[in-house]
């Protein structure tokens, strides 16, 4: 029933969205790093957090009890990307802001699991190191939201072993609810419907890419949490790979990260090479699909530890350096004397 009301609210909410959007001029120009060629409706990511809204309300009629650090943290992100995405705000206001959300989902996992911070040293070093990692996953995931579909199919691609794994590895079942896991696909689905195009209706905006950064990071860390198997983090290796390697390659380039640019991989096959962004945004998602899935059957097979942390990171690698290896090759032949070439072109 819940999934019935979640898609005519969305669906209904996209629809009331559009005009008002183009009657606000809430539209992502294009610029030196655009990969479309005109303006598109931009902060449609709107939708994901108002699915989780619904949810939340749905929860409470249903006398269920509600997570509200998680729900906490995920509404000040909202607001405050939404803000972001009609007038920029400042970064460390920003960053503040996703430290804050991540410390409510991290009170939260520790409510979830009956985990006591009794105060030693080893507990909060944990504890700041994956404050760390999240708030570096929320905006690697944040720089995934570049062509038609890329943001969508990869949130499908992970929230879809996610429900598998949550539903049939017994380990795993119950690390989240999968009604919200559900919800957070049939989202990705709704946008894909209006994103997948070859002029896309509307971008999702950091409202979009931010919510769903946090929402995987919560997903990814209570699976881990519940498991203890760290391999699960390769949910996230498609957005390791493009988004974490880019971001490396432009800090050993002496490049400021925060700055505008065209050097994703996938920019360059789409506004270099003239490839179709929703082939090369298919091919990512295939490929985070596939290594979800695989995390998916090791786990449900019970194939030891070992197995899969070797074959699995072995894939992560491979991947990396064929990465690495064709980026080279589409920006000349060196990774770090051209970078400058391309921020520079219209």
């Amino acid at each position: 029933m819940i999934y019935l009301i979640v898609f005519a609210i969305l669906m209904l909410s996209m629809y009331l969205y559009f005009p008002v959007a183009e009657r606000h001029k809430l539209l992502a120009g294009v610029n030196n790093r655009s990969s479309h060629k005109k303006p598109v409706i931009t902060a449609a990511g709107f939708i994901f957090y108002l699915s989780y809204i619904i949810y939340v309300v749905y929860e409470l009629i249903n006398d269920e009890p509600v997570q509200w650090f998680w729900f906490a943290g995920l509404t000040i992100l909202a607001i405050v990307s939404f803000i972001d995405d009609l007038n920029d705000v400042w970064f460390l206001i920003r960053l503040f802001v996703q430290i804050i959300a991540v410390s409510l989902v991290m009170c939260q996992l520790c409510f979830d699991f009956r985990i006591e911070m009794m105060g030693s040293v080893s507990q909060w070093s944990a504890a700041i190191l994956l404050l760390i990692i999240s708030v570096g996953l929320i905006n690697l995931y944040n720089f995934m939201d570049g062509l038609n579909g890329m943001l969508g199919g990869v949130a499908l691609s992970m929230a879809v072993p996610l429900l598998f794994i949550d539903l049939y590895v017994p380990s795993a079942i119950g690390f989240a609810d999968p009604t919200l896991i559900g919800i957070t696909i049939l989202g990705a689905l709704i946008f894909l419907f209006f994103n997948y195009r070859p002029q896309p209706k509307c971008f999702s905006g950091d409202v979009g890419s931010i919510v769903l950064g946090y929402m995987m990071c919560y997903f990814v860390f209570s699976l881990i949490i519940k498991t203890g198997n760290a391999n699960y983090i390769l949910l996230f290796a498609v957005t390791l790979m493009e988004a974490g390697l880019t971001v490396l390659q432009r800090l050993f380039a002496g490049e400021n990260i925060f700055a505008p640019h065209r050097i994703h991989l996938f920019q360059l096959f789409c506004n270099e090479y003239y490839k179709s962004h929703r082939s090369v945004s298919a091919i990512y998602a295939g490929i985070q699909l596939v290594l979800g899935m695989g995390l998916f059957l090791f786990n449900y097979y019970s194939v030891a530890m070992y197995i899969q942390t070797i074959v699995l990171w072995l894939a992560f690698v491979g991947l990396c350096v064929a990465y690495l290896l064709v980026k080279r090759k589409k920006m000349g032949g060196h990774l770090l004397d051209n970078i400058g070439l391309f921020r520079k072109q219209q």
